[in-house]
């Protein structure tokens, strides 16, 4: 049986924290452009001179009325919306997070792995163009890796047929060339090619 693994919906503080504040000061802005328009005609209207005590009492029950079922909403809506917040930014940080590995291993040399990301998630369009990228790395690699190979093998054909008279000078220019080759060799080995399933 697999090991069941809890998911969490917290993965970059600094980030889904900061879209959270941001989420919540653009609602407060709301709730208080809303209160002004609600409250502010009432009070407006219960400063009126000349009005009667009845008057006035019926203002202020609505006044009161606002108040007791105003708030409690804007509690439960504010609520949601920090949950909701949550939830939206895990599907953007989940994704940056899954890229930032892919550029460690890149620095790491290591290009075999893939971008995975789930289908719920943002960021799909750029999880594609680094796919591209990671497919584009490896082919060009290859390809360098090939002809490395194969210069190594003319070098070492070159070097190891007894029948080839060569002067110092150019026998010279050839260890030269083959050093380069292996120096080549060694830069292209840093990148790993082969498929390994990320754990």
């Amino acid at each position: 049986m697999g090991s069941f693994r809890r998911r969490r919906y917290v993965i970059d503080r600094a980030l889904q924290y900061r879209l959270l504040i941001y989420n919540a000061i653009y609602f407060l802005i709301i709730v208080l452009s809303i209160g002004v328009a609600l409250f502010l005609p009432l009070y407006f209207e219960m400063s009126k001179p000349g009005l009667t005590t009845a008057q006035q009492g019926e203002v202020a029950g609505r006044v009161l009325y606002l108040h007791a079922n105003l708030w409690p909403a804007v509690l439960v809506v504010l609520i949601i919306l920090g949950i909701h917040s949550l939830l939206i930014s895990h599907k953007i940080a989940g994704p940056l997070y899954r890229f930032r590995q892919t550029f460690q291993d890149i620095i790491d040399g290591d290009i075999s792995k893939m971008v995975k990301i789930r289908k719920s998630d943002f960021l799909m369009s750029e999880q594609e163009k680094i796919e591209e990228m990671m497919a584009m790395l490896r082919s060009r690699i290859g390809k360098i890796r090939s002809e490395q190979a194969a210069m190594e093998n003319v070098l070492n054909d070159i070097v190891r047929n007894p029948g080839s008279q060569l002067e110092e000078g150019t026998k010279a220019k050839i260890a030269a060339l083959q050093n380069h080759s292996m120096a080549l060799k060694k830069e292209i080995e840093y990148f790993k090619f082969s498929e390994e399933p990320r754990s």
